[in-house]
């Protein structure tokens, strides 16, 4: 079956937000380019996501941050499937808070008027760019992206206050470590993924192959 780019958002946003079938799906498909190095990196920037955002718990990390990647930075995008969500749950006063640009696409202006406190007003509906922070949003990991050649695992880039972010990727490594000397090369991003999951979640209805 093929997959359009619409439907590729769609299961993204879904993995991002912790649905392990649409995840592993997503590498399903990606595995089919992981030959091309922009492919493979963004199979382990969305690995290195999922862990923060599925298996590995930074509330408290947030708590003690603050939420600042929600008051500081660019206009979060809002795209066309974001909004579509949002208008079938927010009322007509919050979506004025979005600033449309063109017909898919929008702006959530910073600092983040959703923002209660350090926790999000929206959590279950939050933006596709929300979902992607830090470790799958292009603004962060630009010069990474540019500079990955496909060999190993990208080094990611982690804002300075985020203390959620240093403390996923530290776990990562060390994961990527121990695969390193157990298998004696770098893993793959499937290989990754498997280990992530069988070392925090357990559930084998969702068991990757």
């Amino acid at each position: 079956m093929k997959i359009n780019a619409d439907q590729i958002n769609l299961i993204t946003k879904r993995g991002l937000r912790g649905d392990l079938k649409s995840f592993e799906r997503l590498l399903d498909f990606l595995e089919k380019y992981e030959g091309i190095s922009v492919i493979k990196y963004g199979m382990y920037s969305l690995i290195f996501q999922i862990a923060m955002n599925k298996f590995i718990d930074t509330s408290k990390d947030c708590e003690e941050c603050g939420g600042k990647c929600c008051q500081i930075g660019y206009p979060v995008p809002v795209y066309g499937f974001d909004y579509e969500e949002l208008r079938n749950r927010l009322n007509t006063d919050d979506l004025k808070k979005l600033e449309k640009i063109e017909n898919n696409l929008f702006l959530l202006p910073r600092p983040c008027q959703f923002q209660k406190g350090w926790l999000c007003s929206i959590h279950k509906i939050k933006p596709y760019a929300c979902l992607s922070y830090p470790f799958a949003t292009e603004d962060e990991q630009k010069e990474v992206i540019n500079s990955y050649d496909g060999k190993g695992v990208p080094d990611f880039k982690v804002p300075e206050y985020c203390p959620a972010g240093k403390r996923v990727k530290d776990i990562m490594n060390k994961i990527i470590n121990d695969l390193i000397n157990k298998l004696g090369r770098v893993p793959t991003p499937r290989e990754l993924y498997n280990e992530l999951k069988s070392r925090y979640y357990r559930n084998e209805e969702t068991t990757s192959k």
